[in-house]
């Protein structure tokens, strides 16, 4: 009977670590190895944006229409300064998991940048690279940088962060909050999750436009 109970006990336990390691070599791949998987298609992305914008292949007619924008789509760069001077990010069109799993998205649906309306862009807390972990240190003041071919539009943030439920759809409204209400501005509304590795809340920052610079006069990256 002992042997039975020792023999029990002891594949339990080989189980048991067994299971361990598993959830560590899960946890393991969804912090470092998503965040190689993202450098990587970040760098690929911020090439290409490069090559096209300064052979003129992307005309900044192309961010007149968001529907002419291919999901996966590279077609911005998003700088913070809060978050550092090497802090950027492409931002691609959409935001379903295989195009967060490559960086920031905007939204379908939303304005694109410098349009009058909401430019929604959603980032993981965690994961693909962590890009918009810093997100709740945002204060009022903090400036938005996000490049295109037809220039780079700067952002200031309206006020802290705001914590709202995840159906909560009314932060993607033309006026954040405000559905069916009529915009006259120029925003930006930066998503994530919190508490981190959930979705239960989202985290939201909102800027206004104050500054359309000419591409080559952005911030330094």
């Amino acid at each position: 009977m002992r042997g039975c109970v020792r023999s029990y006990l002891r594949i339990t336990g080989e189980m048991l670590i067994s299971l361990g390691f598993v959830v560590l070599g899960f946890m393991a791949y969804m912090y470092w190895g998503t965040a190689v998987r993202e450098g990587n298609a970040q760098r690929t992305f911020q090439a290409e944006l490069g090559h096209e914008w300064g052979d003129t292949g992307q005309s900044p007619a192309a961010l007149a229409n968001p529907d002419d924008l291919g999901l996966g789509q590279p077609f911005a760069l998003l700088r913070i300064p809060r978050f550092g001077g090497g802090w950027k990010f492409a931002i691609v069109q959409g935001t379903g998991l295989a195009q967060l799993a490559l960086g920031p998205g905007h939204v379908p649906g939303t304005a694109l940048p410098g349009q009058v309306g909401n430019f929604a862009v959603a980032g993981h807390r965690v994961t693909a690279g962590n890009p918009f972990w810093s997100l709740p240190s945002m204060r009022a003041g903090d400036l938005v940088y996000v490049e295109t071919v037809a220039g780079t539009y700067e952002y200031r943030v309206l006020a802290r962060p705001a914590q709202v439920s995840a159906e909560d759809a009314a932060m993607l409204a033309p006026v954040p909050g405000r559905p069916g209400v009529k915009p006259h501005l120029r925003l930006i509304t930066l998503i994530t999750c919190n508490p981190p590795w959930t979705g239960t809340n989202r985290i939201i920052v909102t800027g206004e436009l104050i500054a359309v610079l000419p591409r080559d006069q952005g911030i330094e990256g």
